[in-house]
């Protein structure tokens, strides 16, 4: 499509796997991380030349702002921001610590609003734009054990409901994924016994995102799709 598509946090299980849609379909990805070494992700996806990497830290203003600069200059902007950057956290509510909540929030809510608003020029400037936010059921129906994670994801659905109302008027949709469990090598390191095949596919969560970031998902707006499987 020939479009600049900027992924947070898109070194993991699902960012591969959106990187890899967003490629295929001929689109220029500029992936952000916190980590300062791409050489063994770009490797796994066989070096494309369209695949740009930065590190950065989503909570930083003044780092989100230079990197929005950088965009402007360097691609001419962006048409398409998918916010994968996130985290989990499992503990009871008792044992839940503050820090643990302000990480969670940090995590999942401050990058995710926080590179909205430093990115949001760019994609208002484009002929069209997609923002598609990464929340979880979690944050529908919370969860036993869950409660810091599914409160930021809460907040996550609700922001991006408020921001599409705020641009209802504007070729900018904002809407949000909300997955299951999703089938990484992780998750099945941490429940072995369950029955993967239940789980989201990174690949089928990744198709659903890019169907969001497309000209044809024009008429969805402050959507918030389940991606559940049978999980």
């Amino acid at each position: 499509m020939g479009r600049n598509v900027v992924i947070t946090g898109g070194t993991g299980f699902l960012g591969s796997a959106v990187v890899s849609h967003f490629l295929a379909a001929g689109d220029t990805v500029i992936v952000t991380d916190l980590r300062e070494d791409f050489s063994g992700f770009v490797g796994r996806l066989g070096n494309p030349d369209e695949l740009y990497t930065y590190t950065l830290n989503g909570t930083d203003p003044d780092a989100l702002a230079a990197f929005a600069s950088e965009l402007r200059d360097r691609f001419g902007g962006i048409q398409v921001l998918v916010n994968i950057v996130g985290g989990f956290h499992w503990a009871p509510f008792a044992k839940t610590t503050p820090a643990d909540l302000n990480h969670m929030l940090n995590l999942n809510v401050h990058t995710t609003f926080l590179t909205c608003q430093a990115l949001l020029p760019l994609l208002q400037a484009a002929p069209y734009g997609r923002i598609v936010n990464v929340g979880a059921r979690t944050g529908l129906t919370g969860g036993a054990g869950v409660t810091a994670y599914g409160l930021a994801k809460a907040a996550v659905i609700n922001f991006t409901q408020s921001l599409s109302q705020e641009l209802i008027a504007s070729d900018v949709t904002v809407n949000a994924v909300l997955p299951s469990i999703i089938d990484t090598p992780p998750n099945r390191s941490s429940m072995p016994d369950a029955t993967f095949s239940d789980w989201v596919a990174p690949e089928d969560l990744a198709a659903v995102i890019t169907f969001l970031a497309s000209e044809s998902a024009r008429a969805v707006r402050g959507a918030a799709i389940p991606v559940y499987n049978r999980a």
